[in-house]
């Protein structure tokens, strides 16, 4: 049995959908007046801000659960559609139930999906104009809902559904819903209906006139209407409970579910201190978010308690800064203090690189928990762990488990009354020792401690009738036992109680535990880090996409997926026979041998130029066209070789001494951006050792700039200031949590640094994010690749050239260059018996060149013009010389691929043109990363990386050059 807190997964997207919430445990216990941040509302693109018109909130409260719907009506004035993308917190306790959306004029029910695939299938549709909603979880219990399409000019409804248990405190139930939305509202309707005959419950909002509650039926009700309503303040509930046991059961899906509150009467004691701390201070930049003032309030009261201790005190970033040793004494912290307060707060969090110090006797981890960057698994520590968070955005559930499996506590210090967090660290109390039942499985617990006298505790029935028994144990070692009876009943919210607790649990060891959380989540619709809600229009899309169907298009959908699953299968046996032609028609290009010489006649079109390369691959779909674009010839491939024909050895060993010999010979000189914002200009000019200081001065003003950090990183690299460089850069992981385009970037850039280590956690994320990318295992596998796994590299890759990719034209064959040339230069240190033979084969080059970025739906191209000047791109993809261009990727990410097998001497231009894009959400500017490779394949290869920004459509800019000496 595993005992964790209660869950914090979902808190209420409805009432955290526009400011309606930030998390309970960012308010204090006593407080109800502490108003949280509104969420953030993302319509790029859009020249008048998108509103929300109204919202109507219904609460139904019984059980000691409340259920709330919440209906949002937005407004877009603009003329165009647009894609929202709505960033909200969550509130500790609730968990999201359900979602709808208004198509056609009627509500549309959500159905739970895979987090990955529900990103997939979102995207995927919106490519199509067709109307999707996604709800889904971001790190540290945030969320987010993407809707498309907000109609130009028009209007969308939107249902978010919620569940929270009712908090007890002082002896009775509270209950809060924010009220501010960040903006003006033009209605609010708050509909409150709360079960059971008892007295009225009392509500209250900093002092607002209120409509009292009316007896109706077996409860109470509530009906608050407004109109131009802007920023009111959290509405309070308060409700009298009796100090008794209750039990409620209900059934799901053929199965019965319990859960009981239990009281407890818990006694307390000081527990005695140890003679040496750890104290592990989060300094990375969301640290400073922190309500340090509280913190600070905690350790006065442990060092008084403490008199005389040893503080090893390491502050955690990107990396572990040296161990500090301190001494207090008789109470007195104030060089510690010092130190605290002096504390620059910048970069990600890598809870991975935190020391051991064996010899503490139990430490202290200031934190809100986000491990974003390195290995975000923390490292056993010796001795208890005490977590303390005062962050309104954490991740409390990896902070419980991790206090809770070594024997400690944590602390939620805005959620606690300053003397119940004192007593919490420094006092023994009751705890939840054993659950057992001769009735019920799968128990679980709320909590190990008693929330303020009350256990939460489920499970599943395996029998109609019983009992529970409830095995506590005092702070003087002595145990008590506390017997319930079950039985089976009726009631709605046992089963999500039930489920809720168990996600709860299992998060403590989230990565050990994720299929189970992902299957839990599913059952029961609960939005988490591994299932979100998703909403499609039309039958053909959850058919395509393989999705379950709501019940009001179950029948359709039912008539149209045989169909389906038979197109899939056949389209799944023709993918390996077209990577096979792809590939057999890249070697005919290969062996074939073209002139140095310049051309002697006037170039022919580029029409011309493009069939030269070879005939279609037949089966195989062409690229999408750019947009505007008024000629995209494709590049087209011969079947002339047969399928798996291999050059002679002895063809094979010549050609690949050209390559081996041309690294040699060449020399790659790039040209890094000189970016022209004032900060940019101030940085430059600042002096090696006042560079950090000034980029630390304009920082807060740049918290939302991927240029800004990595422009202030490349320019300490260029200063030889390494660890700070990469502390500047990790920045790039805390700025939006879980942006895959974000995260490959970051990691893009270490590369570029010769930090392989660290980028491989971040693609391996990505990968998890978005494994329906085939650029997510391409980017893992170069990177394994750097850090010398050359196996995990093959295998990456090889899942590239394993799936059809219809929106990234020739991606398996880059991959499969790039998979080679890793398997020739391992040798029989790696096992590719489960490639078919027929893609085993080294290619190697005097040039390549492989341009990527980080943007969907925008075409960036590449060119490159040789020393005849005559040049490769999406419109002329063969040279005289024999330069090849894949194919044109119009869609997004890229990649294109320039490849040379023997290259004349004299320079090589690159370039990349930023043609346009057809996205909704509209960024500022497209990053890209360029590689360039000279004897690719072989065992002198050299490579060197470049990422740029391209901020305007048509822009072309001049990347770096090879320049290839005589042979």
């Amino acid at each position: 049995m595993n005992l964790s807190r209660r869950s914090m997964l979902h808190a209420g997207a409805g009432a955290a959908l526009l400011g309606l919430s930030a998390p309970l445990a960012a308010q204090s216990a006593n407080d109800t007046n502490i108003a949280p941040r509104p969420p953030r509302l993302r319509v790029a693109g859009a020249e008048q801000p998108v509103r929300l018109r109204s919202v109507r909130i219904d609460t139904e409260i019984a059980a000691r659960t409340a259920l709330t719907r919440i209906e949002f009506e937005f407004v877009n004035p603009n003329p165009r559609v647009l894609e929202g993308e709505l960033e909200f917190p969550l509130l500790e306790g609730q968990t999201v139930v359900g979602m709808a959306m208004e198509i056609d004029g009627a509500l549309r029910e959500a159905v739970p999906v895979e987090k990955a695939r529900g990103e997939q299938v979102f995207e995927d549709v919106t490519r199509t104009r067709i109307d999707p909603a996604l709800l889904s979880a971001t790190q540290g219990g945030n969320h987010k809902l993407r809707v498309y399409p907000l109609p130009a000019q028009g209007r969308k409804r939107v249902v978010i559904r919620h569940a929270q248990a009712l908090e007890p405190r002082s002896g009775s139930l509270h209950w809060r819903l924010p009220l501010d939305f960040g903006e003006r509202l033009e209605q609010l309707v708050v509909s409150l209906r709360i079960e059971g005959g008892g007295a009225a419950p009392r509500a209250s909002a900093r002092g607002l006139p209120l409509p009292g509650f009316e007896k109706r039926g077996n409860g109470h009700a509530f009906d608050w209407s407004l109109q131009d309503v802007v920023a009111l303040p959290l509405l309070a509930l308060e409700l009298d409970t009796p100090r008794e046991p209750a039990v409620a059961s209900g059934r799901r899906d053929g199965r019965a579910y319990v859960v009981a509150q239990v009281p407890v009467a818990v006694q307390r004691r000081p527990r005695p201190l140890p003679k040496s701390v750890a104290l592990v201070w989060d300094a990375s930049g969301s640290g400073a978010e922190r309500d340090h003032g509280r913190e600070f309030a905690l350790l006065d009261a442990y060092f008084a308690a403490a008199v005389d201790i040893d503080v090893r005190l390491v502050l955690l970033r990107d990396a572990a800064e040296p161990v500090q040793r301190l001494r207090v004494e008789g109470g007195r912290w104030d060089g510690l203090r010092r130190a605290l307060e002096a504390t620059v707060y910048d970069g990600a969090t890598n809870v991975g690189a935190l020391p051991a110090l064996p010899g503490v006797g139990e430490w202290l981890l200031f934190s809100d928990g986000l491990a974003n960057y390195g290995g975000v698994e923390m490292p056993a520590l010796p001795g208890p762990v005490y977590t303390v968070c005062a962050a309104l955005r954490s991740d409390p559930a990896r902070l419980r488990g991790l206090a809770e499996r070594s024997g400690g506590r944590h602390l939620e210090l805005l959620a606690l009354r300053p003397e119940e967090a004192r007593a919490r660290l420094l006092e023994r109390s009751t705890r939840l020792l054993r659950l057992s039942s001769n009735a019920a499985t799968r128990l679980v617990a709320d909590s190990p401690w008693p929330d303020d006298g009350w256990l939460t505790v489920a499970g599943e029935l395996s029998e109609a009738q019983g009992r529970l028994r409830v095995v506590l144990e005092h702070p003087d070692g002595s145990r008590e036992d506390l017997e319930l009876p079950l039985a089976e009943g009726d009631g709605a919210l046992a089963p999500l109680a039930w489920a809720r607790l168990q996600i709860a649990a299992l998060q403590a060891d989230a990565a050990l535990n994720r299929a189970e959380i992902r299957r839990l989540s599913q059952a029961f619709s609960i939005v988490g880090p591994e299932t979100s809600l998703l909403i499609l229009d039309r039958p053909e899309d959850y058919v395509r996409h393989d999705i379950p169907a709501p019940p009001e298009l179950a029948q359709a959908v039912a008539a149209l997926r045989a169909q389906a699953q038979q197109r899939r299968a056949a389209s799944r046996s023709a993918q390996l026979e077209q990577v096979v032609r792809a590939f057999a028609a890249k070697q005919q290009w290969w062996e074939r041998e073209f002139p140095q010489e310049r051309r002697k006649r006037a170039p022919r079109d580029e029409a011309e130029s493009a069939l030269e390369l070879h005939d279609a691959v037949p089966g195989q779909p062409p690229a999408a066209p750019a947009p505007l674009r008024s000629m995209a010839p494709l590049m087209r491939e011969s079947q002339a070789l047969a399928a798996g024909a291999a050059a002679p050895p002895a063809r094979q060993a010549k050609s690949a001494a050209g390559p081996a010999q041309a690294a040699e010979r060449t020399v790659i000189r790039l040209q890094p951006a000189v970016p022209d914002a004032a900060w940019a200009r101030r940085l430059r000019a600042a002096r090696p050792e006042q560079l950090y200081r000034v980029y630390l001065d304009e920082r807060p003003g740049q918290l939302r700039s991927t240029a800004f950090f990595l422009d202030a990183a490349q320019l300490l690299f260029e200063r030889r200031q390494h660890a700070l460089a990469l502390r500047v850069l990790s920045n790039l992981a805390e700025m939006e949590l879980e942006n895959r385009h974000v995260l490959r970037i970051l990691a893009q850039r270490l590369l570029q640094a010769g930090e392989a280590k660290l980028a491989i956690p971040l693609l391996q994320r990505v990968r998890e994010l978005a494994p329906h990318e085939p650029q997510s295992h391409r980017d893992l596998g170069l990177a394994l690749a750097a850090d010398g796994q050359a196996q995990a590299a093959i295998d990456a890759l090889h899942e590239v050239a394993q799936q059809p990719w219809p929106r990234f034209p020739e991606i398996e064959l880059i991959a499969l260059a790039e998979l080679n040339a890793i398997a020739a230069a391992a040798g029989a240190r790696v096992d590719t018996s489960r490639i078919d033979r027929r893609l085993l084969r080294n290619l190697p080059l005097d040039l390549r060149v492989v341009l990527a970025w980080d943007s969907d739906n925008t075409d960036i191209d590449l060119w490159v013009t040789d020393p005849n000047g005559d040049a490769a791109h999406y419109a002329r993809p063969l040279t005289h010389q024999g330069g090849r261009m894949s194919r044109d990727a119009t869609g997004g990410y890229g990649p294109e691929e320039f490849s040379l097998r023997r290259a004349k001497a004299g320079r090589y231009r690159v370039e990349a043109q930023f043609y346009g894009h057809t996205q909704q959400v509209v960024s500022s500017a497209t990053t890209i990363s360029l590689w360039l490779s000279t004897g690719f394949g072989t065992p002198h290869q050299r490579d060197q990386r470049i990422t740029l920004r391209l901020a305007e459509p048509k822009e072309r800019v001049f990347v770096g050059e090879f320049e290839v000496g005589a042979g």
